[in-house]
């Protein structure tokens, strides 16, 4: 049967689980499959004896790939290095280069390409800080991770870890893992 934890006592190892029938389960953590503490909501799937739960597995919430509008606007969730290569950083810098070519052919002077490059750069701020903030959570990490982007030597380390590094394996606390599992 699924249901979803509503409580959980540390100190005791106990907890509660809301059947999907309506009723009430009573678990111990010996009864618990899984790496982690059991937390309210989390939804599991067990063997129910009486007001007993038994048996009790964490049931991984599936990934949902974002749409675009999240993908570029919303700093919730998590996008996997895939998507931030395939998604972001190949479309953004074949924009930038084939921009730049026709605007230095149409704009012999330079700076009305550079302005026009300076304000795509404007535009893409904020979709570039979600999609950064994003990556921080795919690595556990909080969105102001990404500040370190801005002092000098250690900025190297963010720049390593959101670009290079794969995210937690399995769901964090800022959703599932959007790497399928093979």
């Amino acid at each position: 049967m699924k249901g979803n934890v509503i409580g959980f006592d540390p100190d005791t190892n106990t907890g509660a689980i809301s059947g999907h029938d309506g009723r009430r389960y009573d678990f111990v953590m010996a009864d618990w499959h899984d790496r982690r503490h059991p937390a309210h909501g989390d939804v599991v799937d067990f063997v129910p004896t009486g007001q007993q739960a038994s048996q009790v597995y964490l049931i991984e919430p599936e990934y949902v790939q974002p749409s675009w509008g999240e993908f570029l606007f919303s700093a919730q969730g998590r996008i996997a290095r895939y998507q931030y290569w395939l998604h972001w950083v190949v479309p953004i810098i074949v924009t930038f280069v084939v921009l730049s070519l026709i605007l230095n052919i149409a704009f012999p002077d330079s700076l009305t390409a550079t302005v026009v490059l300076l304000v795509l750069e404007l535009i893409i701020l904020w979709p570039a800080i979600a999609i950064y903030i994003k990556r921080a959570h795919d690595r556990g990490r909080s969105g102001w991770f990404i500040l370190l982007f801005l002092v000098p030597i250690l900025n190297f380390w963010p720049l390593i870890e959101l670009l290079f590094v794969r995210g937690t394996v399995g769901a964090n606390r800022f959703g599932p893992d959007p790497v399928p599992r093979t």
